[in-house]
Order: structure tokens, then C-alpha cells, then sequence
């Protein structure tokens, strides 16, 4: 019952996020036809992506189906409020759930999103490190990668994710195996200048 419900409530978020502008009738046909609108107004927005986020948290996974819902809900709030400070930290949850999902070049398209509207937002430092993430995992574009991992070093070199940007840059390309036997390397290589240290 409880899942039916839930299902119910999720399929009214949906109809409010999904085209409720259209026309009901066809005016064309001489008919008193309404105009059903959807509600933009901030506080409603603001529910949807409550109801949503809730029905998220509720789930130990993310279905795509309602990471959709989300994603939608984000996307709406940013829209009709892109001065809102919100708006960027929504755009980066929507690209989370984006990528969550399997969406890969849509998370890209949103994070991208915030790196040249909102490029004095904190969260561009994040959004570049994800999306060359994303390349060299999720869509083996290393050369899409490093160039991403590059923005991040040459716009924010005393960042703290420029750091984890040039990490990540030595490793572009390499099995989990060849990363492994690099680390094995370098921690033998520091093991033996500890020891010459403690014989000195």
C-alpha cells in the first residue's frame, strides 16, 4: 500500500514537472479552451524539490525514474531563478544524480552549465574535477579529461581539488592494475629512504 502511494505521489510530481502548459483543447476548433499553468512561483518549486529529495532519501537506491523527478525539479528551479544562490547548488545536484544514473553526458551538460554561468560560484572547482571524472571513467575521453583536469589547475591552482586535478592527470589512461603497481612502487621507494634516514 505504502509503495502504491508513494508511486501515486511520484506520478503527481511528475505531471506538475512535465508539460502542464499545453492546452487542454485545440483552439483551432472554436472550443473555450483553458490553459492549464504550471506553477514556477519560487515556493512551489521549492516543495517539488522537497517532495522529491524526500522520496530520494526514502530509497537506499536512486531509481532512475525518480532521479529524474529530481533532476527536472533542479533543472525548473534554476530556470525560472538563475540569480538564486540556489540555483548553482541545485544544478550541481541535478548533475550528481545525473551521473548517479548513468546520464552521463547530460551530468556533463549540467555541470558545464554552472562553470560558465556561474563562474564565480564555489562549486566550478567541483564541477570541472567531476566532469573530467567522468570523461576518463565513465567515457574513456582522456584527452576530454585532462583538458577539464588542466581547467581546473590553470583557473584554481591554489585550490584544493587542483591538487586531486593533477593527481588524477598522472593516472588518465592506466588500469586500476598499472595505478596499483605505481603505488606499490612509490611506497617502496619511500620506505627506503626512511630507513637510509633511521641508519644515518
Amino acid at each position: 500500500m505504502r509503495k502504491l502511494t508513494l508511486s501515486i505521489a511520484a506520478y503527481c510530481i511528475f505531471l506538475s514537472l512535465a508539460g502542464c502548459g499545453n492546452k487542454t483543447k485545440d483552439q483551432g476548433q472554436g472550443n473555450n479552451s483553458t490553459a492549464v499553468t504550471k506553477d514556477t512561483s519560487r515556493q512551489a518549486l521549492i516543495q517539488t524539490i522537497k517532495a522529491v529529495e524526500t522520496r530520494l532519501k526514502a530509497s537506499s537506491t536512486i531509481e532512475t525514474y525518480t532521479g529524474n523527478l529530481a533532476i527536472a525539479a533542479y533543472l525548473d528551479y534554476a530556470k525560472y531563478y538563475p540569480a538564486d544562490t540556489l540555483s548553482t547548488a541545485f544544478l550541481f545536484n541535478a548533475g550528481g544524480l545525473a551521473s548517479s544514473t548513468g546520464q552521463y553526458a547530460k551530468a556533463i551538460d549540467i555541470y558545464n552549465n554552472v562553470v560558465t554561468k556561474y563562474p564565480q560560484s564555489r562549486l566550478v572547482p567541483e564541477c570541472l574535477l567531476v566532469e573530467g571524472f567522468i570523461y576518463d571513467n565513465n567515457l574513456q575521453d582522456t584527452a576530454k579529461s585532462r583538458q577539464k583536469y588542466m581547467e581546473l589547475v590553470t583557473r584554481f591552482p591554489k585550490d584544493s581539488l587542483a591538487t586531486q586535478a593533477r593527481q588524477a592527470m598522472k593516472f588518465l589512461g592506466k588500469s586500476a592494475d598499472e595505478i596499483g603497481k605505481e603505488f606499490e612502487e612509490q611506497n617502496k621507494a619511500k620506505e627506503k629512504k626512511e630507513h637510509k634516514k633511521t641508519q644515518a
